[in-house]
């Protein structure tokens, strides 16, 4: 049934029976005969792993833990070292096994060292801030879905802000301040709802915006997203701080100690590190990627409106997971105006419009190395020319 029915918490030395990769794993899992072959000694054990993997999930889900599946970027390289391309990092059920293993000893050894009232970091995530919640609603509402509601008729709500908040009179769906309905299985609902749309990568970010970010804590707050009581970061000791902190607490309960030390202030400069990291990380790529764009200035791209502000819209690239922006000033055949409620781009007088989710080529025109930003156009149709 996927319930821990016991845990026990000791020193221990990994002794590897395989270097196994995650593609490999995959391989063995979706019935590949050459792999299967090679490792005919581990088959059964990848087997049983899936089934205890897949009831783990299924148990999580059940609980109302939340799985957005967004993709990342991932650079590849030839032997040489030069950037061949950026495509959408591949998540098998290899990884699915591996993060329902990990999720389960996070949560035992936070539980655990909760119930013995010892101090110790914990990975927390509040629940969501109103005020981001109720942008994404009105957002979700143009595509005719809703956090609280299910799916809505799009042509009977539109945003006016001119009514007060709670009005549903031709006004879109507003979260309470303080509406207790609002549970991660909200997030869960939809998350199956849009799953497989054409809108679905667009929400699932939005939707992502809409919560608040995790972080370390050495007061437990729960784990909004994943829906756990307990949560803490345990399983990367060799790459991750808060983790090795964990295994210093665990160890030395182990041998009858207490971990002593200041845990408010390693919280607070671990999850500002972790911030620190992961824009650096987010930096590079986005670096990466520019620079690989360089020598494409002019060439043209299939792509899908991801975005749209005041001053343009954002659009990604189909075949490259690359983003840039069109500015509203170099749309073709027109004067352009954005309409804040429809979130729309629309010719003044040709009416033509572009919104969140269509399809449109463009043009790469600046590729800026130091601003890491990439500029496109959209490319205009000329007759006999194929769309």
């Amino acid at each position: 049934a996927g319930d821990v029915v016991s845990q026990r918490f000791a020193r221990g030395v990994i002794r590897s029976a395989e270097r196994m990769t995650y593609t490999d794993v995959h391989k063995v899992l979706s019935g590949d005969a050459e792999a299967r072959a090679k490792y005919a000694r581990l088959v059964e054990r990848f087997e049983w792993m899936e089934k205890l993997a897949l009831i783990l999930n299924r148990k999580r889900t059940k609980r109302g833990s939340i799985d957005f599946d967004l993709p990342e970027a991932l650079l590849e390289f030839d032997e040489f070292g030069e950037m061949t391309g950026v495509t959408r990092s591949d998540r098998n059920i290899a990884h699915r096994l591996i993060e329902e293993f990990m999720l389960a000893a996070n949560e035992a050894v936070a539980s655990h060292l909760e119930a013995l009232d010892v101090p110790t970091l914990y990975r927390i995530h509040e629940r969501p801030d109103p005020k981001r919640v109720a942008e994404f609603e009105e957002m979700a509402t143009h595509f005719g879905y809703s956090l609280t509601g299910g799916a809505l008729p799009v042509k009977k709500f539109r945003t006016d802000h001119r009514q007060p908040r709670g009005s549903h009179r031709g006004q879109a769906t507003v979260v309470a301040l303080d509406n207790p309905k609002l549970t991660s299985k909200s997030y869960q609902k939809l998350v199956a709802q849009i799953e497989g749309k054409p809108e679905e990568r667009i929400l699932s970010y939005l939707m992502l915006r809409s919560l608040r970010q995790a972080r370390y804590s050495a007061v437990n707050e729960g784990h909004f997203a994943l829906a756990a009581a307990s949560y803490t970061h345990f399983t990367s000791p060799i790459r991750r701080y808060p983790d090795l902190i964990v295994h210093r607490v665990l160890g030395a309960w182990l041998d009858g100690d207490v971990f002593q030390a200041d845990m408010h202030s390693i919280a607070e400069s671990t999850s500002t590190t972790e911030r620190r990291a992961a824009e650096a990380e987010r930096e590079l790529v986005e670096w990466k990627k520019v620079k690989f764009m360089v020598d494409r200035v002019g060439d043209e791209f299939a792509a899908m409106i991801i975005s749209t502000q005041r001053f343009g819209f954002f659009v990604e690239l189909e075949e490259l997971f690359i983003e840039g922006l069109v500015p509203i000033d170099t749309l073709p055949g027109d004067r352009y105006g954005y309409n804040e409620n429809t979130r729309r781009i629309i010719g003044v007088k040709t009416r033509r419009q572009f919104s969140i989710g269509d399809k449109v080529r463009v043009r790469l025109d600046r590729a800026d190395g130091v601003e890491k930003k990439l500029q496109f156009s959209v490319v205009v149709e000329r007759k006999g020319r194929k769309p």
